[in-house]
Parts: structure tokens; sequence; C-alpha cells
């Protein structure tokens, strides 16, 4: 078993990964991860924050297809991580104690047009000029290593 939730290129891992997991943990029913839902969720989450009207960084609003397919990578290795390990594991601020607290989806909702969808988004991220890519440009290779690793996982799928 390949691991594909690698420090150094999981979107899972990073600052803005753990932005996306708060904002998802709460809208999650029970246990599950629906991915059509924290898709859209995500969406929601990023089209807030950006609009914000940030004085201080205007250009965001121009990241957010990349932060978009961000999100999507990150859903993508969550799909993963369930097939690898029967479950996902979301790390979420449990606002009352202001701590992170760590949640089990057991379930996953995945259809057909969900997997296209995440293939699609793993394909695109290996761009050389695809924002992902480039932020990962000091270690390409591992970058390449982890998405090509979570796209065989959900490959299969389809």
């Amino acid at each position: 078993m390949i691991n594909v939730m690698d420090k150094t290129a999981s979107i899972k891992a990073s600052p803005i990964g753990q932005d996306f997991q708060d904002a998802l943990w709460g809208k999650q029913p029970g246990g599950a991860l629906d991915v059509a839902q924290s898709i859209v969720t995500l969406k929601e989450y990023l089209v807030k924050e950006l609009s914000r009207g940030d004085k201080a960084s205007p250009e965001l609003k121009y990241l957010y297809p990349t932060y978009f397919d961000a999100a999507r990578v990150l859903i993508a290795e969550c799909a993963s991580e369930f097939f690898q390990a029967g479950c996902v594991r979301i790390t979420a601020l449990d606002p009352l104690r202001m701590r992170y607290r760590e949640h089990e989806a057991r379930r996953l909702v995945l259809t057909p047009q969900d997997i296209a969808q995440l293939l699609r988004v793993l394909r695109r991220v290996q761009g050389p000029a695809h924002g992902l890519y480039l932020r990962h440009k000091a270690d390409t290779a591992c970058w390449i290593k982890h998405i090509q690793a979570v796209y065989q996982t959900i490959s299969p799928l389809q």
C-alpha cells in the first residue's frame, strides 16, 4: 500500500487542507463523507472566503480555480484514504474547546460522476502550468508521485 498522505505533498496535510477540513466536518452527516456534497460545501466556503473583499490581497479571487482544484484534490485524497484504510480521518477545530479533534467517516458516498470529476482534476493538477504543480515546484517528483498514487487508488472504481 502506498502512503498517499505524504506530508510534503498532501493537500490534506497543508494549511489550506486544514481550513477545508474545518469547513467540511460540520456539514457531514453522521460519520459519512458525501463526495458531491463535500465539493459543494468547499465551493461555498471558497466563495465566501474569497469574496470578503480583503483589501490586502485583491488577487485572491484570481486564485479561485487553483483553490477549488485543491479542494477537489483533498476530496480525492479522502476517497483514496477510505479505500485504503476503510475510513476517512478528518481533523477539525472544536470551537468550544479550541482544540483540534480527529473525526472518522466510515461511510463514503461516491457516484460515477464524482469519480470522473476527481480523476479529471487529478490529471489536471499534474500539468506544469497548474498552480498546485507550481506550488510544489521545489519537490515536483514528490507531488507527481503523490497525485499518481491517489489517482491509481481511485481509477479502478470507474
